[in-house]
């Protein structure tokens, strides 16, 4: 399989990939769109990351090329995020809105935040505290009964 030629400049030194926006973005709605192929522990076969490498490789700009082990990784990284986000809904019973997230107002509210933040597991919820996730309605389709 021939990957389409990168858009940007390729760093053949670069030991990480770099991921921007536009390419977390593409890269979950092509898993969303191919969300049929889903295996065991939410993950997908090598040949959908092969293929969805290739689907964002136009939209390189700087750093490593993904490749299908870049793709696997970064998916492990979302699920991270959806599982921390169902976690901290369903498993706590606390707050949650996909517009204003876990919505914390008030100084009661602020320190048990900052408490529950503090924890290392719950570090990656930060961004949450006011506002909801983008894929979060990809997510939940992907993983129809939750995570």
């Amino acid at each position: 399989m021939e990957l389409a030629a990168p858009v940007g400049e390729v760093d053949e030194g670069a030991k990480c990939a770099d991921w921007t926006a536009e390419e977390t973005t593409a890269l979950i709605k092509y898993l969303h769109v191919h969300r049929s192929e889903r295996a065991d522990a939410g993950n997908f076969c090598q040949v959908t990351y092969v293929n969805a490498a290739e689907h964002i490789c136009p939209l390189h700009r700087t750093g490593k090329i993904k490749d299908y082990k870049n793709v696997s990784i970064k998916w492990g990284s979302i699920k991270q995020i959806y599982n921390a986000i169902m976690t901290y809904h369903r498993g706590s019973g606390e707050h949650w809105d996909n517009e204003n997230g876990a919505n914390i107002c008030g100084a009661a509210d602020t320190e048990k935040w900052g408490k529950f933040v503090a924890i290392k597991r719950n570090t990656i919820m930060r961004p949450f505290r006011n506002r909801g996730w983008e894929y979060l309605h990809f997510m939940e389709d992907i993983f129809p009964q939750g995570s």
